[in-house]
This record gives structure tokens, sequence and C-alpha cells, in this order.
């Protein structure tokens, strides 16, 4: 956690107790922002993902998606939690939690989970909304704001906050897809990860999970104000839509490379 920050900086309320768990909504944006670089908050989160910062017995979820998605999160969580102290593996507990939720989405909203497999045009109710599109210097980069339920619901249970085609076949290679539930002022934080993890992959033929993890730590460090946040923001507090275009600085990347790649 952020110095001189712990779960009492997280607002949270209660929403309901179930088969033994507490579950409150968050502001996913707070938790986002306090937690270690190691550690990443998507939708919701239980005691045994974020030892030290969600109490033992509860359950969080991004009160931004809990009118939405909620039911599906809590019914992953706790089959996961049921499954984990039982004594299964915990890999084999996250998949559990998983199939819950797709079982859930397909009864109650009629979803078709296509597994990963892309439709021949991306479904227009994934788009929410043209964002900006990125200068980039071998092709202009399109960012849309998506529904990150239809995305769920149809190609990734998992999927969270963005993502590019160059790591998901269903994104097109021209965009970078970013929740439209993510709070606004989120948005900078995450678009530079989208990015700098596609030019890695791209330009730097990394396999996406070095990538990934390069970009966790950019994406950390600009949420502090450290790393590229100067090269964005020529000095203020924080990045904004009007900085983004900025990511596609030649000196943005060359940091990137110099600093973060291993």
């Amino acid at each position: 956690m952020k110095n001189g920050q712990s779960r009492r900086d997280v607002p949270k309320r209660h929403v309901l107790s179930q088969g033994g768990y507490e579950v409150y909504a968050v502001d996913a944006f707070a938790v986002r922002n306090i937690s270690k670089v190691d550690e990443e908050f998507t939708h919701f989160a239980t005691y045994r993902d974020f030892e030290g910062l969600i109490p033992e017995g509860e359950v969080w979820v991004s009160e931004s998606l809990l009118a939405t998605e909620g039911l599906y999160f809590v019914a992953n969580a706790i089959a996961q939690l049921r499954r984990a102290e039982a004594g299964v593996p915990d890999e084999t507990a996250y998949e559990a939690g998983l199939n819950v939720e797709r079982i859930l989405r397909r009864r109650l909203d009629g979803a078709r989970y296509r597994g990963g497999r892309p439709h021949k045009r991306v479904p227009q109710a994934v788009y929410v909304e043209d964002y900006l599109t990125l200068p980039d210097s071998k092709f202009a980069i399109e960012v849309w704001r998506i529904d990150g339920g239809v995305v769920r619901s149809l190609y990734k249970t998992d999927y969270t906050e963005g993502g590019h085609g160059y790591v998901y076949p269903w994104v097109p290679k021209g965009q970078i897809w970013v929740e439209a539930a993510l709070h606004r002022a989120e948005l900078p934080f995450i678009l530079a990860h989208e990015y700098l993890e596609l030019r890695l992959m791209r330009d730097d033929g990394m396999d996406y999970d070095p990538a990934h993890e390069t970009c966790v730590k950019v994406e950390f460090d600009l949420r502090r104000g450290k790393g590229i946040h100067r090269l964005l923001t020529r000095g203020r507090e924080r990045p904004t839509k009007p900085d983004l275009p900025r990511l596609t600085a030649p000196e943005v990347f060359e940091h990137v490379l110099k600093h973060y790649r291993k």
C-alpha cells in the first residue's frame, strides 16, 4: 500500500452478507491508487487476494459495476473462496469461480460465450464512446471506451480495465479498448499501460507476460507521479486526456526501454 495510506482510506459501503462473507462496494480507483506494484485490483477481490488491505471474510466489488455485474462477481468470488478454503489449489479455485460466473451470465443474460473466438465484425454493443486517436508512427490507434460487461460475456470472463489487439484476437489491431465504467480520471493510467504494452509487443518483440509486468510498473510509477509522468504532464500533478497523444513521443518509449525493460 502507498505510504501513509491504509484500508481506512478506501470508501466502502456494506452491500450484503452471503455464505458467511461480507460484501462491500468500493471505489476501485481508490483501491488501485494505494495498492502495491504486484497487486492488481480488478472488479472484485477477496481477503485472500489482498492480505493486509481487505479484512478476512470480506469481498470487495467495484461500486461502478455493482448494479450491472455485481451478482456475477460476488458469485465468482464466493465460489473461489469456498474451494480455496476446502484446500483445492488456487488455480483450480480460480477456474471454478469463472465457470460459475459464465453459467450465470448465460442463464440470466442469454450470453453465448465464445471462449475468445472473434466475430468477423465487432458487435456494436461493445462500443460506448470514441475516446481519442493516438498518432502512432506506424498507424493511428483508435481508443474506445467499451462495455466491459459485453466483453466478459462474449470473449473473456476475467477481462478487466483495458486491452489491445496484440493480446486479444477479438480486438482490432488498430484499437485499444478501455472500460467505460472506469473513472475518467483513471483513463490516462490505464491507457498508458495498454499503449506501451502494445508497443513492447509490436516493436520490441516482447511476449505478453513480460510486457504486461513491465507496464504494470510503468503504470504504478505514473500513478505516483514518477517515471514517464514528467514526459506527459510537463510538471502538472496528474496526466489528463490532452496529455495522452504525448504517449507516442519517441522519448516516452525510449524511457520505458531504458528504465523498465529487463
